[in-house]
């Protein structure tokens, strides 16, 4: 049976995303997508512009995160279960939110691959959630925050960068496997951090 802390704190890993992104980031993408000089920005410089755009969320991802374990989620030591739990409520409503609404869009040949990509990105928000998370086990939350931003940003930029390649979906999805792996073996080592459930 599931605690009803283990509850709050996947709603809240769901309500840090909603407010990041439909709340926050995404009006102001299309605010700017408004204006003529980004267009043009954009239209000279795709590349670097699309890193921009993917640096932008982990900028609001990771920040939110960090916002919510500073205030909503005392006291800063906690169990290794929170950032776990709070990640994969962040990432399942990315998944809800993002999936649902173009599932009928999708050819039946890719959506193998759609749900494979949502599988994978919700793995990175709870590997992104735990290295926010240890800032606060170690007491370096500045450090570890701008980790996280820049992995988040590194990993979103893939889709800019190797987009132009022929088999692009397959190098950007593999990539993210591969980060993932990687992520999450840094995530295991990292239970040290952490007090033991309970205690």
């Amino acid at each position: 049976m599931l605690s009803r802390k283990w509850i709050l704190w996947f709603f809240l890993g769901a309500a840090c995303f909603i407010i990041s992104q439909p709340l926050f980031r995404l009006p102001i993408l299309q605010y700017l997508q408004s204006s003529t000089d980004f267009v043009l920005a954009y239209t000279l410089n795709p590349v670097l512009i699309g890193i921009l755009i993917a640096l932008s969320a982990g900028v609001f991802e990771e920040g939110f995160r960090f916002l919510f374990k500073r205030f909503m989620l005392k006291p800063d030591k906690c169990s290794f279960f929170q950032p776990i739990i709070f990640g994969l409520g962040h990432g399942i409503a990315e998944a809800l939110i993002i999936l649902i609404p173009v599932l009928s869009l999708i050819p039946g040949s890719q959506l193998g691959w759609a749900l494979f990509e949502r599988i994978m990105a919700i793995i990175l928000h709870v590997n992104l959630t735990v290295m926010v998370w240890n800032g606060f086990q170690k007491e370096r939350k500045t450090l570890y925050l701008l980790i996280a931003i820049g992995l988040h940003g590194f990993v979103d930029s893939l889709i800019p960068i190797l987009s132009p390649i022929s088999n692009s979906l397959l190098l950007i999805e593999g990539a993210l496997a591969v980060a993932n792996i990687l992520l999450t073996g840094y995530s295991y080592y990292s239970r040290k951090y952490y007090i033991m459930e309970g205690n």
